[in-house]
C-alpha cells in the first residue's frame, strides 16, 4: 500500500511539473548606495526586499543593483543575480532552500551598501547596467532611492530644468532610452536623504515629474512613486 501511494505521489509530481506553464518573472531592485541617503533607511529597504523575496516563485529571478556614481560598465561586479529553481520536487523543498539562500545574499548585499558611500548618484547608469534584465515583457522594476540624479550630465540639485514640472518632463523625455524597459512595471520607493532635504517643494515635484516621464518614455507600462515602501508590494500582482 505504501509503495502504491509513493508511486502515485511521484506520478502526480511529474505530471504537475510537465503541466506547469506559469511564466517566470524577473524583479530588478535598485538600491541607493550614496552618501546622501540616511543609513537608517536601509532598514526599510531590508523589509521591502524580504517581501520581494517571499514573492519569488518557481523560475523567478531577482536582480539587485546598487546605485552609485560609477560608470555603468564598471558596475557589473556589484550586481547580484538570484535565480529560483524551475524543477518541481515534493513539498517544494528546493524553493524553501532557495529562499533561505536568497535571504542570505540579500543581507550580504545590504550590508555592503553603507560601505560604498558613493559621492554621486547615477540612477540612469544603474538602469543601463541592468539593461539585459529588462529583455522580457513583464519585468518589475523597484527603485529604492531619493531619486536625486547627480551624474556628469545632469545634477538635480542645481539643474535649471528642475525649476518647474514642464521643463523637467521635457528633460525626462530627452534623456530617456527608448525600449530600455520593455513594458516593465516601475515602482519607486523614495528614501529620506540629505540632498532631498535641500530641495524646495517645487523642485521635488519636478523630480517626480522627470522620473515619471523618463520611465514611460523608456518603455515602462506603469509607474508608481511613493514614500510609503509598504505599499509597493501591495500593488504587486
Amino acid at each position: 500500500m505504501r509503495k502504491t501511494l509513493l508511486a502515485i505521489t511521484l506520478v502526480a509530481a511529474t505530471f504537475a511539473s510537465a503541466c506547469w506553464t506559469e511564466k517566470a518573472k524577473t524583479v530588478v531592485v535598485l538600491v541607493d548606495a550614496t552618501k546622501s541617503i540616511d543609513t537608517a533607511e536601509y532598514g526599510r529597504c531590508r523589509a521591502e526586499l524580504n517581501k520581494v523575496m517571499q514573492r519569488l516563485g518557481r523560475g523567478d529571478r531577482l536582480v539587485l543593483v546598487p546605485i552609485t556614481g560609477e560608470p555603468e560598465e564598471l558596475l557589473g561586479h556589484r550586481i547580484v543575480h538570484i535565480d529560483m529553481p524551475k524543477e518541481r520536487v515534493p513539498y517544494d523543498s528546493n524553493i524553501k532552500l532557495a529562499r533561505a539562500q536568497a535571504a542570505q545574499r540579500i543581507e550580504q548585499f545590504l550590508a555592503g551598501l553603507p560601505r560604498i558611500q558613493a559621492n554621486h548618484t547615477d540612477i540612469i547608469g544603474a538602469l543601463r547596467a541592468a539593461a539585459d534584465a529588462f529583455a522580457n515583457e513583464g519585468t518589475e522594476l523597484i527603485c529604492l532611492s531619493d531619486m536625486v540624479e547627480d551624474d556628469p550630465e545632469v545634477r538635480f540639485l542645481t539643474a535649471s530644468e528642475l525649476n518647474q514640472t514642464k521643463s523637467a518632463e521635457a528633460l525626462g523625455e530627452r534623456m530617456a532610452r527608448q525600449g530600455l524597459l520593455h513594458g516593465a512595471v516601475v515602482k519607486v520607493g523614495v528614501l529620506k536623504s540629505f540632498d532631498l532635504e535641500k530641495m524646495n517643494p517645487a523642485r521635488r515635484d519636478a523630480t517626480r515629474a522627470f522620473w515619471r516621464r523618463y520611465f514611460l518614455s523608456s518603455g515602462a507600462s506603469k509607474v508608481m512613486i511613493t514614500v510609503d515602501l509598504e505599499t509597493l508590494n501591495e500593488q504587486s500582482e
